[in-house]
């Protein structure tokens, strides 16, 4: 079985090469201010920043509208932003679906999935298939500040999608997490889902869950931290797309708490506004 696993992940060709797959990393799941810093990257260790991740980035409100950064820096290996978090409840910052280069590919029996890329000068012979194929990664995170809501939780965002059943900020350690599997928004069966700790190199495939008919699979964990888990599949790229096939990767990092923390309420900024200025006219 694990075997089977590898071949399938291997499939995604994770970009920007081999043994790469991006994360997003908040420095905090429950954030009382209104600024959080995140971090984005690809890497083959968690949370070992190696290539920076390529804006553009998206903040998605609770509220379903979108947010904005106030700083955004592209490094060699790590992107850094601070996000603005002007509500009380539950942001979603995403990478969105990203694009890499199409790569030419040779069907091979003795390579992971049945197929390699092509080297360079190589010349396939001609009884043998060849495709193109890119890779799409989307990278996902949740953050609360407040109380938890599930507006941006449900909301679909890519063709391969992971859309936690379990709140992704009420994930206790004890009781585990369910996420479902969506692609083109229909659930998907017998689909591997890998799980990595902090330190885990992402050909660690030990700890993983299959879907069952409805798309679901559930985790449970050894200890609280911080997690991704990771999703691959490969499918017809849409038509007009530069290339025959797309391997897409979608990752969802979170943390398992050893408890939940406090709830509070956070005070909406835009109610706030009008009492100001009925202050202000009272005071002339």
């Amino acid at each position: 079985m694990r075997r089977l696993i590898f071949a399938a992940l291997s499939l995604g060709l994770a970009a920007p090469a081999w043994g790469y797959t991006s994360y997003l990393r908040p420095s905090d799941y429950w954030p009382d201010d209104t600024r959080l810093s995140i971090e984005g990257s690809y890497a083959s260790q968690f949370f070992t920043p190696q290539i920076a991740l390529p804006a553009p980035f998206t903040i998605m409100l609770p509220n379903g509208g979108r947010g904005g950064f106030s700083s955004l820096a592209v490094g060699a290996q790590a992107t850094t932003m601070d996000a603005d978090l002007p509500l009380g409840g539950t942001y979603r910052i995403s990478t969105g679906e990203q694009l890499g280069p199409v790569q030419n590919l040779v069907g091979d029996p003795a390579a992971a999935g049945g197929w390699r890329q092509i080297a360079p000068g190589e010349t396939p012979a001609l009884d043998m298939p060849t495709t193109t194929l890119q890779t799409v990664t989307l990278a996902d995170v949740y953050v609360t500040r407040g109380t938890p809501t599930r507006q941006v939780v449900d909301r679909p965002l890519g063709r391969l999608s992971l859309r936690p059943v379990t709140h992704p900020n009420q994930v206790l350690a004890t009781h585990g997490l369910e996420v479902e599997v969506l692609f083109d928004g229909a659930p998907m069966a017998n689909t591997a889902v890998v799980l990595y700790g902090a330190g885990d190199p992402d050909s660690k495939l030990d700890r993983f869950a299959t879907t069952d008919a409805n798309g679901r699979a559930i985790f449970v964990f050894d200890a609280p931290g911080q997690y991704v888990l990771a999703t691959r599949h490969r499918a017809n790229a849409p038509v007009g797309s530069p290339a025959a096939v797309r391997s897409y990767t979608t990752t969802m990092t979170f943390e398992a708490l050893a408890a939940l923390p406090p709830t509070f309420v956070v005070a909406d900024p835009n109610a706030e506004e009008p009492r100001r200025r009925r202050r202000s006219r009272l005071n002339q």
